[in-house]
């Protein structure tokens, strides 16, 4: 009797699939779990780390993630790892990449997304396939083959099961670069370029500016990159005397993420002004609803992760309170001394039920309200995980105007940060 499964003892390879997305490891994982061993990682540095603990046979990795893309990690990890089988899922803009790669580690396939998990496990059969093929063939020659060596790495394939012979396999791979190429000029012109540019014009004619901040606060500087990449958003307004100011981030690709950016903008305002809701932990989910409703639906397998803070200052009883979803606030206190305001330590995930903690902390023992995303402070404090850098750069900061502090931002790479006093 023909199984459609295999069991654990018949899984005879190992694969890892790395995606900047939670939902599409789990994905990957429950489609191909019972036919490999499938290990996940969040992005190339747990990449990394996996492939130092374990055997892999297979790495299909995402093209488009933050801090390293996918072709960055390929040519990383080669040289330690030259007989893996590498694949890359791609987009429409990443061909100089891929091409990269192709020239200087080899390419087994790269695959567009969404993926379709049949043809996805084909693609991976075909390859291990190829694999064992090369493996028998190698075992039953009399004289090795010279060793391939890339000019670019200096690395020894040594028959590495991907060095990329005038093959088939190697000539079809050469043919989908080719239209890839192709079809991304069109694309580039028609949506890429187009329909970013459209969605990217949208989003910043959102952002309210520096000037309208100032007219609610004593003080305030917005400091924000308006560049296609920087994924980062914020929205203020004030009603019945309470100043509601939120910054998020959109844990998504470029496109979607500007689109999300512009609809959490957009129902800020209706939840704030249309509906005269001002508590923090509130605000997020009935934004999490809102954003549940509009994008996903009954589509389970995709969110859309917003790690956000959103901060309530009443001037009437002088006081801040504040709810996030991995967004921290920081402040500086009466006693010259910096504060967190920490919220929920996991992102929101449209849809799913949770309950936000609420801080507050009197006005007078604000002196100064930093705002500054996670994201930001994993980049700028190269993937440090505590604000430790933020805190002293804060120390020296808060003795210059306003004004100075937003240059020194700039200056030390902070795309997104918002600074006032209240």
């Amino acid at each position: 009797m023909n199984k459609s499964y295999k069991t654990d003892v018949d899984k005879k390879y190992t694969v890892l699939y790395v995606d900047d997305e939670e939902v599409n490891l789990r994905v990957f994982n429950r489609n191909f779990g019972k036919f490999y061993h499938v290990l996940t990682a969040i992005d190339a540095f747990e990449a990394q780390q996996v492939l130092s603990q374990n055997t892999v046979d297979l790495i299909m990795t995402d093209q488009c993630m933050p801090r390293m893309n996918g072709s960055d990690l390929l040519l990383k990890i080669v040289p330690m790892y030259p007989d893996i089988i590498r694949m890359i899922m791609t987009g429409f803009s990443d061909e100089e990449d891929i091409s990269e790669v192709k020239k200087k580690v080899g390419l087994h396939r790269f695959l567009k997304k969404p993926w379709d998990p049949e043809t996805l496990r084909k693609e991976i059969d075909v390859a291990f396939e190829k694999k064992e093929e090369r493996l028998a063939e190698k075992a039953v020659a009399k004289k090795p083959r010279p060793a391939v060596k890339s000019q670019d790495t200096g690395i020894d394939l040594l028959e590495s099961t991907m060095s990329l012979v005038e093959t088939s396999e190697s000539k079809q791979l050469k043919n989908d670069i080719n239209s890839l190429i192709k079809e991304s000029k069109t694309k580039k012109s028609e949506f890429m370029d187009g329909g970013i540019n459209y969605l990217l014009s949208l989003k910043d004619s959102m952002l309210p500016n520096q000037h309208e901040l100032k007219l609610y606060t004593e003080d305030a500087f917005i400091v924000y990159d308006k560049n296609r990449v920087n994924q980062n958003g914020y929205w203020f307004g004030e009603c019945n005397d309470q100043l509601v100011i939120a910054s998020f981030f959109s844990k998504t690709h470029t496109r979607e993420a500007l689109a999300l950016n512009s609809f959490v903008s957009a129902m800020l305002t209706e939840i704030v002004y249309k509906e005269n809701c001002t508590k923090s932990d509130l605000i997020l989910k009935k934004l999490s609803t809102r954003i549940y409703v509009r994008f996903l639906g009954q589509k389970t397998e995709t969110t859309c992760p917003l790690e956000i803070a959103v901060n309530v200052y009443d001037k009437k009883q002088d006081k801040l309170t504040h709810s996030a979803a991995y967004h921290d606030v920081f402040f500086l206190n009466d006693r010259n001394e910096f504060k967190t305001l920490a919220g929920n330590q996991e992102v929101m995930v449209p849809g799913k039920d949770i309950e936000y903690d609420v801080n507050t902390v009197s006005g007078e023992n604000i002196k100064a309200l930093y705002i500054v995303p996670v994201n930001i402070l994993e980049e700028t404090n190269e993937q440090r995980e505590d604000a430790g850098a933020l805190k002293m750069l804060l120390s020296e900061v808060h003795k210059l105007p306003f004004g100075m502090q937003s240059k020194m931002f700039s200056d030390y790479g902070y795309r997104s940060v918002i600074g006032l006093k209240i």
